[in-house]
């Protein structure tokens, strides 16, 4: 851990919230956004019903919900919520409670209401966790009428209202790119932020098998393994244990494919109680769980099959301890990094290698193509060039004009 202080050590004055805008902080999972919005908005705003959280996935509704101050929405209407009326019946309980949501079901409470926002202004702060998969879903979603209806009341609010929003995120780029300049960065001092450290991160262009395979050695290993699809959850998990590796997931409880009741166990423990089950050596999860879920205790490593940044650090953000091993799935990065760390064998070194010995070269370094195949003596020539090494093509006379590599270090001579 890197830092000593926290958010609300550093956002301290309710004047450095304005409206009119998306305000946002970015900081990572240890740096104590939830509990900026849960502990310290309250006190600024008198009361707990006076904040409004969104989030990106059910499963992160929940996690959001076993906290004191916040209840659903789905015991509570929106409409009415404080004003002691839910579904028409008294609900005392909500004037001192928080209501969480995700941005569909905000959509949704939009939608119910037409135009009428009035019911929205009763919030001082509204809190975005997570916004910029309000922009993510949209560009997948099939039935996105609710989340359009969510963006576009965030937007009247913050352009026409003194309801202030604020979006959390330790990516950012998504939102400040879709909503422009209605974004605007609360002023803090980084300098100390508290934030997790990452000891190795390695590129992978070989699969996960081999990383597995690797895991699966000696004592038992905590890891937290991180696919797109439902069917590849499965895949690897089926793999994993195979491999002696005792692995077992979860995702969207709204999926169409319904979970296992161990699956249903395993949620709900991570999700109250963040931590991964002794009897769980592998925990895989998929975008329902990217940016909601909290792990404690040790985990030795993690494995992200993505190479988007984004990802990359939301699902990072989701074990809250120093990471020893961090896998990435990026094709470009582990090409360079096998050619920056080779140790180039000498026989490969300062002399004619005709097409047998770099065809032998290029087998032996095996540099993989984005989109599958491995790379060919041009691009191999290019990528050791790039690195520092000295590559001439030339044709040999005496040869009937075969071509010809000569691969050197510095101040290294043909043979």
């Amino acid at each position: 851990m890197i830092g000593t202080q926290t958010i609300s050590d550093l956002i301290t004055s309710p004047d450095d919230i304005k409206s009119g805008f998306i305000n946002m902080i970015e900081a990572g999972v240890s740096a104590g956004k939830t509990h900026f919005a849960l502990n310290t908005l309250p006190k600024w705003a008198g009361s707990p019903n006076k904040i409004l959280y969104l989030i990106d996935t059910s499963n992160g509704e929940l996690s959001i919900l076993k906290n004191i101050l916040t209840v659903s929405r789905q015991t509570y209407s929106l409409h009415f919520y404080g004003k002691k009326a839910s579904w028409g019946e008294v609900c005392s309980e909500a004037e001192n409670n928080m209501p969480v949501m995700t941005y569909a079901g905000f959509g949704a409470e939009v939608v119910r209401g037409g135009r009428d926002f009035h019911w929205l202004s009763r919030f001082s702060y509204i809190v975005c966790d997570e916004m910029q998969n309000l922009v993510n879903y949209q560009q997948f979603e099939k039935r996105s009428f609710n989340l359009v209806a969510a963006e576009s009341a965030l937007r009247m609010i913050s352009s026409q209202s003194d309801t202030k929003i604020i979006a959390l995120s330790a990516t950012t780029e998504t939102i400040r790119d879709h909503f422009k300049t209605l974004c605007r960065d609360v002023p803090f001092d980084r300098t100390n932020l508290r934030r997790l450290e990452t000891i190795e991160e390695i590129p992978y262009h070989c699969g996960i098998e081999s990383i597995l395979k690797e895991m699966a050695q000696g004592e038992r290993k905590k890891g937290i393994l991180y696919v797109t699809t439902i069917g590849e959850m499965e895949e690897w998990m089926a793999k994993a244990n195979r491999m002696g590796i005792r692995a077992q997931g979860f995702w969207s409880i709204n999926a169409k494919q319904k979970m296992t009741e161990d699956q249903l166990t395993l949620r709900q423990t991570i999700l109250e109680k963040e931590y991964i089950p002794a009897d769980v050596d592998l925990l895989v999860i998929n975008a329902a769980s990217q940016t909601c879920i909290k792990i404690q205790g040790q985990v030795d490593y993690m494995i992200v099959h993505d190479k988007r940044n984004e990802v990359r650090t939301q699902v990072r953000g989701r074990y809250n301890g120093d990471l020893p091993r961090f896998y990435y799935h990026d094709v470009a990065a582990a090409n360079k990094s096998i050619i920056h760390n080779l140790q180039l064998a000498d026989e490969y070194l300062g002399r004619r290698l005709y097409s047998g010995d770099w065809n032998a070269l290029c087998r032996s370094l095996a540099l993989r193509k984005p989109h599958g195949g491995f790379y060919s003596m041009p691009t191999v020539a290019r990528m050791l060039t790039e690195d520092g090494y000295s590559v001439e093509k030339k044709k040999d006379s005496k040869q009937n004009g075969r071509w010809y590599y000569v691969i050197r270090r510095e101040n290294q001579f043909e043979e």
